[in-house]
C-alpha cells in the first residue's frame, strides 16, 4: 500500500512539473508574440501600394496583422496572389519562421477600403510545411 501511495504521489509530481513546463512555454510564446506586436505597431502604418497595415496585435501566442487593401488601385494583384504572396514570405524568413516553429502563428485579415473582411488566414507550423 505504501508503494502505490508513494508510486501515485511521485507520478502527480512528475505530471506537475511537465504542465508547469507547458505553462512556462506558453507564457514565453505568449511574451514573445506581445513583444513581436508591439515593435510591429510602432511604426503604424505601414503602406506597401495598395496594401496597408492598420493594426498588429497579440492575442496568446497568436500575432493578429490587420491590413486594408485597395483592390481599385492601379497595379493591385488579386488578393488572392497578395495572401499566397504573405504565407511564403511569413514561411521563408528564417526568423518569422523559428518563431512560428516554437509556436508562434500569424493571423492575417484582408479587408477592402470598406472595412469589410475579404481574407482572414491563420499561419502556422502546419500552413508552413504544407508550402
Amino acid at each position: 500500500m505504501k508503494k502505490w501511495i508513494l508510486s501515485t504521489l511521485a507520478l502527480t509530481a512528475l505530471l506537475s512539473g511537465c504542465s508547469s513546463n507547458n505553462a512556462d512555454e506558453q507564457r514565453q510564446l505568449e511574451m514573445m508574440a506581445q513583444h513581436r506586436a508591439g515593435v510591429l505597431s510602432a511604426g503604424l502604418p505601414i503602406e506597401y501600394g495598395p496594401l496597408s497595415v492598420m493594426r498588429v496585435l497579440a492575442k496568446k501566442n497568436v500575432i493578429e496583422i490587420m491590413m486594408i487593401y485597395n483592390q481599385d488601385e492601379q497595379g493591385a494583384k488579386p488578393v488572392s496572389d497578395v495572401l499566397a504572396m504573405s504565407i511564403n514570405s511569413y514561411c521563408t524568413s528564417s526568423d518569422i519562421r523559428s518563431n512560428i516553429d516554437m509556436g508562434l502563428m500569424y493571423n492575417i485579415k484582408i479587408r477592402n477600403t470598406r472595412g469589410q473582411l475579404v481574407v482572414e488566414q491563420l499561419i502556422n507550423k502546419e500552413t508552413c510545411a504544407s508550402k
